[in-house]
């Protein structure tokens, strides 16, 4: 590692550390995550693509990466931004160390940042972009660097969901199955379709452009829109999606970027946050139960709606109740139809499954809707 390392903020703030797996210049969102052993859960997870994720936990490295824990076949960050890589690795199911595979993928990192006080900057600021420079490029003048971040312009939705997501459909066979689930792919984490063949459901797996027409000749029970990455207000393709299948009254479960999707398609609006939701611990509040349920989330952007039952905007669409809301911001968490048999949440709930035969409030809903459509 070297000491040429520079990690520019957009407002003109600038941390100096050494390089860090894969050297180069790359720019992104800043993101920041709280997880301390996940890390690899969080960089394979395509709701971070195109980012530059700086992790608050001080230690990272420390177990290594293996292949069991990969939420996919691929590194979606641009940058990582850490305090104090580990030295060596110990884990029993540990394959390689993080830093060798960030560097044959090409994620370029930087070290020796306080991670802590660079998440109190990000949180103040809210959503911010930046850039990593390594070498010979972040000797440029610092003015030059702000610059260049100033210039850089993110990626749109479509582009977005274009990288994540597969492009021709597979299937996963459950054994005895028990229902036929289709699920458009925005940018699907492997534990999402590991909890629906666990519980009974074979899935097919849709690319993002998937027309109604083509999930309604899948002959599925359910439809499920995954997690990803992106702003809903710009899924144009997606929400129509939505929509034609709300008008054929399919069951459909929304996860992440899918909650928001189908809530434009109901016709509520979605905002970007003061703060973003990223990382394990995140509190919410079950209206009905009483009980509260602590959440893993990955998301900028929340749909706005009050809280309890209400028309739905797009009035063909009866009434909708948000069933969950965040015990920090008050946003939304979860939605339900009281005419169609839609469900919809904002968190991960393959993350608060831990064995198939415990009770799930999200995946024993969503098994009732496709089987009594109620």
């Amino acid at each position: 590692m070297s000491t040429s390392a520079k990690l520019v903020l957009a407002d003109g703030t600038i941390y100096l550390g050494t390089t860090y797996a894969a050297t180069g210049s790359v720019y992104g969102e800043l993101v920041f995550d709280t997880t301390m052993t996940g890390y690899q859960h969080s960089l394979t997870n395509p709701s971070n693509a195109n980012t530059i994720m700086v992790f608050t936990f001080p230690h990272i490295g420390n177990v290594g990466v293996n292949a069991a824990d990969a939420e996919s076949d691929t590194y979606w960050p641009n940058g990582v931004v850490i305090r104090d890589p580990a030295r060596i690795r110990s884990n029993w199911q540990s394959e390689q160390s993080l830093e060798e595979v960030l560097e044959k993928v090409n994620v370029v990192g930087i070290a020796g940042v306080d991670t802590r006080a660079l998440t109190r900057r990000i949180a103040s600021l809210g959503q911010v972009n930046a850039a990593i420079f390594t070498g010979e490029q972040a000797l440029d003048a610092d003015v030059d660097l702000v610059a260049k971040v100033c210039n850089w312009q993110p990626s749109s939705t479509a582009d977005l969901l274009e990288q994540v997501s597969s492009q021709t459909s597979y299937v996963v066979e459950a054994e005895d199955a028990k229902a036929k689930v289709a699920l458009i792919d925005l940018g699907v984490r492997q534990a999402t379709i590991d909890q629906l063949v666990a519980r009974g459901n074979t899935v097919e797996v849709l690319p993002a452009t998937t027309a109604a027409s083509e999930v309604l000749d899948t002959q599925s029970n359910g439809v499920v829109f995954s997690s990803g990455p992106g702003n809903p207000a710009e899924a144009k393709a997606q929400v129509q999606l939505a929509k034609d299948l709300l008008d054929a009254k399919v069951p459909m479960l929304g996860i992440g970027l899918g909650h928001q999707v189908i809530a434009t398609a109901l016709g509520f609006t979605t905002a970007r946050m003061p703060q973003a939701h990223r990382g394990p611990n995140h509190p919410v509040y079950d209206i009905a139960s009483g009980h509260s349920l602590i959440t893993n989330q990955n998301h900028e952007y929340a749909v706005n709606a009050k809280l309890g039952t209400q028309q739905s905007p797009n009035t063909d669409y009866g009434n909708v109740t948000v069933t969950q809301y965040s015990l920090n911001d008050k946003s939304v968490e979860a939605l339900e139809a009281n005419e169609l048999p839609v469900i919809t949440v904002q968190y991960y709930p393959e993350d608060s499954a831990i064995t198939v035969n415990e009770p799930h409030p999200v995946f024993d809903r969503f098994a009732t809707l496709m089987a009594t459509g109620e």
